[in-house]
């Protein structure tokens, strides 16, 4: 039996994730399987395993050293600065805001520095490398910066990894959650200062090399793409428009939490995500374990 396998991408972290940070979800998906009849109601963990895994890339660790060095300086120099009024921002709040501001501009300015961006997208493409020709369908559910680590490597990969090709490989389905993707369309190329490949809108520009070459296809043709946002989270954005007329992607909004911080981690415990993913990883069992009919 062909089995689902899961991959959690996480986004900008305050400190390195040392547990597993998608123990929630993956319980909830995994209930939700049992509820939908796709695993056994009293299976084993090794029953389970038999029918779906589930893994996690953890980038965390890179560039938290200088992130920690930033904010003792910054915390140093308070008091030259600020005295009184410092403060007065500690009880506010603002302290907190400008360590997750620190936090968050350092993630994505290493995952945007060529050499960190790229051992970041080899985490994600060391965990999918095992299934590349085993006819398990691969899905992945990213978070916030995690997104944009995903579609990174999938259209990467997609447009240029020779077994991904010679194996006829793609991911089944692409979840984001909370994804900033439409911000980091507008980073351009640093060596022409026009819009990066993977979000220019002409079809003809995905394979520029092989005249009338059909569409990229970033996942299987069976798969979809969803992106999850809540009308809070100010970091999410809706992504069909962005896309439209090169990938589909379904915007799915969802109530995740009452204020912006809440509403961007809600994701990772939401009932309505995990009824949408669970649904089609259903789909996806059916699809891998059917035999073809035969004449």
């Amino acid at each position: 039996m062909n089995k689902l396998r899961v991959i959690f991408v996480h986004g900008v972290s305050a400190m390195v994730v040392d547990w597993n940070y998608s123990a929630t979800l993956s319980n909830m998906i995994t209930e939700k399987l049992i509820e939908l009849g796709v695993i056994s109601e009293n299976a084993t963990d090794e029953e389970v395993s038999e029918i779906i895994t589930f893994d996690h890339v953890n980038y965390s660790a890179i560039g938290n050293e200088q992130e920690v060095r930033l904010f003792e300086i910054y915390q140093q120099e308070t008091t030259k600065l600020y005295n009184f009024v410092y403060r007065i921002s500690q009880v506010s709040g603002l302290d907190k805001m400008r360590r997750q501001l620190i936090t968050s501009i350092g993630d994505v300015m290493f995952y945007t520095s060529d050499y960190w961006g790229e051992q970041i997208r080899g985490m994600l493409l060391e965990k999918i490398t095992p299934f590349i020709n085993s006819g398990d369908a691969v899905s992945i559910i990213s978070h916030s910066l995690g997104s944009v680590v995903s579609y990174d490597t999938l259209y990467l990969n997609v447009r240029n990894n020779p077994d991904w090709k010679a194996n006829g490989f793609k991911v089944a389905n692409l979840f984001t959650m909370g994804s900033p993707i439409a911000l980091f369309s507008m980073d351009l190329d640093r060596e022409t200062g026009t819009q990066k490949q993977q979000f220019k809108q002409d079809a003809e520009a995905e394979l520029p090399d092989i005249p009338d070459s059909p569409r990229l296809k970033l996942l299987h043709e069976d798969g979809v793409w969803y992106n999850f946002l809540d009308a809070q989270d100010m970091i999410a954005f809706p992504l069909g428009a962005l896309f439209e007329g090169k990938f589909k992607v379904d915007d799915v909004v969802v109530q995740t939490g009452t204020n912006p911080r809440k509403a961007h981690d809600g994701y990772w415990e939401n009932e309505e995500v995990v009824e949408v993913v669970s649904g089609r990883l259903k789909m996806d069992y059916q699809r891998i374990n059917t035999s073809p009919i035969t004449q």
